[in-house]
């Protein structure tokens, strides 16, 4: 079958390949994208080769690189022993690559039951519980002032996190204007 993958290559250069369509072993499932989410700023320091990436510095920038490790989709394939999934449901992929068919174990897939998550909102998923889990360090209370620097994705999915716990004030900046605006509903005020 078939198989897409998004590949940076070289520095600065993203190429779209044919990649190996891997059949899923005893304990896998298969699932054939339909949303992935980009991380600009961990994409950006991959595609132009910073070595300090992941938490581990090499000592030069190695090509090629594969990213991705947010996403959904639906299992066309299963192993065995897999229980939690059907072939045709909706998932969230964790740790999945910016690939057409991705394998992975069963554990890192989360069956969608809830017909009215969209598998767009789906795909973001796994990449917010990085600012829930930056909230939850911080012990927030209900009433308690909040501050996010940067709106870029994570930034944005915090504002609304904070808004969600109960913080008040939210203070969110990012030298970008652009990135200030505020759809249209939601109850926030972003600022410089």
């Amino acid at each position: 079958m078939e198989n897409k993958q998004i590949v940076f290559t070289k520095p600065n250069t993203a190429e779209l390949l044919d990649v190996e369509y891997c059949k899923p072993n005893d304990n896998e499932v298969v699932v054939k994208t339909e949303f992935s989410t980009v991380s600009c700023g961990t994409e950006k320091a991959n595609i132009t080769g910073d070595p300090n990436i992941a938490g581990s510095a090499a000592p030069d920038a190695t090509f090629p690189r594969m990213l991705g490790y947010s996403s959904s989709g639906y299992v066309t394939e299963k192993g065995k022993n897999v229980t939690s999934v059907e072939i045709g449901d909706r998932v969230i992929v964790y740790w999945g690559k910016h690939k057409r068919y991705n394998t992975v174990p069963e554990e890192n897939v989360v069956k969608i039951t809830d017909d009215s998550i969209s598998m767009q909102e789906a795909a973001i998923s796994f990449i917010a519980t990085f600012p829930m889990a930056a909230i939850r360090k911080t012990r927030l209370e209900i009433g308690e002032s909040a501050m996010v620097m940067g709106l870029g994705l994570l930034g944005q999915l915090a504002v609304r996190l904070l808004k969600a716990a109960g913080a008040v004030p939210i203070i969110a900046a990012d030298p970008v204007p652009g990135r200030r605006d505020v759809p249209n509903g939601w109850d926030l005020k972003l600022q410089v």
